[in-house]
């Protein structure tokens, strides 16, 4: 089994990134994903928790950030996309994104941006977005033998 912290959207706000590695400790996660906005928050985070997050770059990151603006990752067998999500229109439909992710081979898709926790099927991928880290906002995913369990949780 495999426990995977999923945080976007923390525009810098210290105390909230500083929440989120003790929870990272306490709850005994493995591996940490950033989805951007602000990919120097990642860093921080890498800092305190000893454990580098899996990060793209968001809008608010800029095109010379030190993160790809996409990727794919598999983890314990799980094959996912990880995004912003500003690039795919995710504010007013989930639809291009679910595409990405199924052209890809992805069973999920993890994706920010619209600071609104969401977690859901659209087409064969499942969708997950924590919501804004800045608000408390973070997800769950439990990988365990090859099936995702996300929880969407406050700090």
């Amino acid at each position: 089994m495999l426990k995977l912290m999923v945080l976007s959207d923390s525009h810098r706000a210290a105390g909230k990134i500083e929440r989120a590695a003790e929870v990272f400790a306490q709850e005994g996660f493995d591996l940490a994903v950033h989805l951007g906005d602000v990919c120097p928050d990642a860093r921080k985070f890498a800092a305190l928790t000893g454990a580098a997050p899996l990060c793209v770059r968001g809008n608010c990151d800029g095109p010379f950030a030190d993160a790809p603006a996409e990727r794919v990752e598999e983890i314990a067998g799980v094959k996912f996309l990880l995004v912003h999500g500003d690039r795919y229109g995710v504010k007013s439909s989930l639809t291009r994104l679910c595409y990405r992710a199924e052209e890809l081979g992805c069973q999920a898709a993890l994706f920010g941006h619209t600071h609104s926790a969401f977690c859901g099927y659209a087409g064969a991928a499942l969708l997950v977005n924590p919501g804004a880290l800045r608000d408390g906002n973070y997800a769950e995913i439990t990988l365990h033998e090859g099936k995702i369990v996300p929880r969407l949780l406050s700090l």
